[in-house]
């Protein structure tokens, strides 16, 4: 019996008031586990994993360089984020831009950093990776942009798996990206209910009515991939927070089946 089979096995959604687009698989293996995996949905913050590989990907390319510093706009989006409360720091290398767009989900970094690397270098990735139903259209949290950001689960497994199996980026920013995922500060998802000696590398996304993880579990490395996109939330918390909710237990649920069936 594989992981497909014994994950299938755990697979469950209850009391999930909204709904799931899942995908998932054993990275070596290559079978994968899918339920409506290809219906689109607002990406939400998960998309920074894919602009992250794009800014890397410039990086090996020569077109911009890790602590090359980045003019930021004088004017910052809201939402999640630090930078938009300091405002005299004017510039910062993309190093640490990215980091701030994953650890702590800066939507002010994010922008910084597709301005940075341009959207059609952005496009081009996601079609690089595999991803058939991706977009990233608009700035976050830009009330004056036009366009959609979007995805599927598949695809956001996709992008996973090329990192993890070293065929997005060459190894020292493979290394660097896991790295900086694995620092994610919002744990209330796939990583919740992982025992201990358990790994996750992961991306976060929240809207009102949303809430979606992305993310590589194992031990020493990156064994599967995991990808659940939840939305038409209809429960209270849901509906009037970014924090918390039915689906965030059901997301730490699937996260622990995951990793059990890869023993």
């Amino acid at each position: 019996m594989g992981f497909a089979e014994r994950l299938r096995a755990e697979l469950a959604f209850d009391g999930l008031p909204g709904r799931a687009g899942f995908a998932a698989w054993d990275l070596d293996e290559q079978e994968p586990v899918l339920v409506d995996a290809e219906r689109v949905v607002h990406a939400a913050s998960t998309i920074k994993v894919l602009i992250m590989i794009a800014a890397l990907r410039a990086v090996q390319d020569g077109r911009i360089e890790l602590d090359e510093y980045v003019e930021l706009p004088a004017e910052r989006v809201g939402g999640f984020g630090i930078l938009r409360e300091l405002p005299s720091v004017t510039r910062i290398s993309l190093r640490d831009l990215i980091t701030l767009m994953i650890v702590i989900s800066d939507n002010a970094a994010t922008n910084a950093v597709i301005d940075a690397v341009g959207f059609e270098a952005i496009r081009d990735c996601a079609a690089d990776l595999g991803c058939t139903a991706t977009r990233v259209e608009r700035r976050l949290m830009d009330p004056n942009a036009h366009g959609r950001n979007e995805t599927t689960a598949l695809d956001q497994a996709r992008v996973l798996d090329a990192l993890a199996r070293g065929t997005a980026l060459p190894p020292e920013l493979t290394e660097h990206a896991l790295e900086v995922l694995s620092k994610q500060q919002v744990r209330d998802r796939l990583p919740a209910l992982l025992p201990d000696g358990a790994q996750c590398w992961n991306k976060t996304g929240e809207l009102l009515g949303l809430r979606h993880d992305v993310g590589l579990i194992g031990a020493d490395r990156p064994r599967a991939v995991v990808a659940v996109l939840v939305d038409e939330l209809t429960d209270e918390r849901s509906r009037t927070g970014y924090r918390g909710g039915p689906a965030c237990d059901v997301i730490a649920a699937l996260g622990a089946a995951a990793y059990r069936a890869l023993a």
